[in-house]
């Protein structure tokens, strides 16, 4: 019933900045439908002088019923969503445009607090003004700060999620937002039904007011508050769009050394999560970063300027595709209709044992219906791809650092006679043996992106996302945005 959202009140906090004798707001993009006009002073010693308007101003748009509706795929082109992440949020006058269906910029701009929701960005009107100009339409994030303490206090009352709401409609429609994106992580798994719960009470009001509503979630695996707690299945029907953060398959806590996201890992991730949603609402979300894995021999890391490391010891690799040389890989069989296999639940309790984060899509009786691809699906690496770190003179100490795309080049460069193609992974690798121990990095790039986003086409997603905005090279919006997301 979208009437419960008509004339609620709500009072909304816009964002300033502390200036000599007071703090200043930018109105620009907000006074129209605030109802302020202002005119300039004539007088150069003169304040501007703000008035209101001269006929009272209708703010509100009209409550619509916005019935339920799978995304539509993009008519042309390989992408229908794009969005990109940008935690940074600064003003950036060289953002290029993206000739997508729907491209996205969704700003890291709301967060949870014991009160309401915070708006975390003081220029936000100008941040705003900039994404428009560009063609961007405005999807911010909403996080809970990886708090499961002060999420489960707004699961558990339902006057303070309905004040969150009104908040954020209110915001929706001061900014002209189009949608929101929910960034909930390290949520207990005791308020699964709680998060449930909430995003359709967002959903329904969002959906009155013609806003969409995307919710971020990790691969689906075992781990309780990092992937249990997302009833993926119950979520679906009031989300536009799930994005799968198919990343950090070897994160920053890992004690052995790997890839943020090969190309088997991400599949099996799309392959799980379609399994309880429909495809066209999923988007897959692909890392503008890798990790440098550094195994050292002498307890101490690298230094963080390349031209400082130690010197190489031992010959590039004998055997395997070169950095410059690498193949490009045939593009895969179109995918025939959809199959249905049908087993016993005895079958299905023995699949499980075996694979238990892959999930059945329905249960019927004692029978159980998963989803049969009928397309070549990539073997996952072997274990050597992925082993454990060396050991040097008895003790090795292992060091880990982001590094994005952008940052990665020069190593690309210095290295390039170092580093392979592993055709398994879709991945460049590199691995460098130093005087002082060895340094590993599973390189995204353009080309390992590009394998990624195929799977876009493969599986009928409905697009794709990036985390995030600035870790990406000047010229990935002239070539692999401009020829892979258009």
């Amino acid at each position: 019933d979208c009437s419960s959202w008509q004339n609620e009140n709500v009072q909304l906090t816009l964002p300033g900045r502390a200036v000599s004798g007071g703090r200043t707001i930018n109105i620009r993009h907000v006074r129209r439908p605030l109802g302020i006009s202002y005119v300039l002073g004539n007088g150069t010693t003169e304040k501007n002088e703000l008035l209101p308007p001269s006929q009272p101003v209708h703010t509100v748009p009209e409550l619509r019923q916005v019935q339920d509706a799978v995304p539509a795929a993009a008519k042309e082109g390989k992408m229908g969503t794009v969005l990109f992440w940008d935690p940074v949020m600064k003003e950036d006058a060289s953002l290029p445009s993206l000739q997508t269906r729907q491209p996205v910029m969704s700003p890291c701009a709301f967060r949870l607090t014991e009160s309401g929701v915070e708006l975390r960005n003081p220029d936000f009107d100008m941040l705003a003004s900039t994404y428009t100009s560009k063609g961007y339409v405005m999807w911010p994030l909403i996080d809970n700060n990886f708090n499961p303490k002060l999420t489960h206090q707004v699961l558990s009352n339902s006057r303070l999620q309905d004040t969150m709401v009104r908040q954020l409609v209110g915001y929706a429609l001061l900014y002209d937002f189009k949608g929101y994106n929910i960034d909930f992580e390290n949520v207990n798994y005791s308020d699964k039904d709680a998060l449930t719960v909430f995003v359709a009470k967002l959903s329904q009001a969002c959906h009155a007011y013609g806003i969409q509503l995307s919710m971020d979630v990790t691969p689906v695996s075992d781990s309780p508050n990092w992937s249990l707690v997302y009833d993926r299945a119950a979520l679906a029907p009031h989300l536009d769009y799930l994005m799968v953060m198919a990343y950090d398959q070897f994160g920053r806590a890992s004690t052995t050394a790997g890839p943020v996201a090969s190309y088997p890992w991400v599949e099996r991730a799309v392959q799980n999560t379609i399994d309880l949603v429909p495809p066209s609402k999923v988007l897959l979300g692909m890392p503008l970063y890798m990790r440098l894995w550094y195994e050292s021999s002498d307890g101490r890391d690298l230094p963080k300027d390349i031209h400082d490391w130690p010197a190489v010891v031992g010959a590039p690799p004998a055997k395997g595709v070169k950095y410059s040389e690498a193949r490009e890989e045939a593009a895969e069989e179109a995918a025939g209709p959809m199959l249905v296999q049908v087993v016993t639940a005895e079958q299905e309790n023995v699949r499980r044992a075996k694979q238990p984060v892959i999930m059945p899509v329905e249960l019927d009786g004692e029978t159980y219906k998963r989803r049969v691809l009928p397309r070549r699906i990539r073997t996952a690496p072997k274990a050597a791809a992925t082993a454990p770190a060396r050991k040097s003179g008895g003790k090795g100490k292992l060091f880990v650092r982001t590094l994005t795309m952008a940052d990665s080049e020069d190593i690309l460069k210095a290295y390039k006679d170092y580093v392979v193609w592993n055709d398994d992974l879709q991945l460049y690798y590199l691995e460098l043996p130093l005087t002082t121990g060895t340094v590993k990095i599973w390189f995204e790039d353009e080309k390992s992106l590009k394998a990624k986003a195929g799977l876009v086409q493969t599986y009928g997603l409905g697009g794709a996302a990036f985390w995030r905005k600035g870790f990406e090279p000047a010229h990935f919006w002239q070539r692999f945005a401009k020829h892979e997301l258009t």
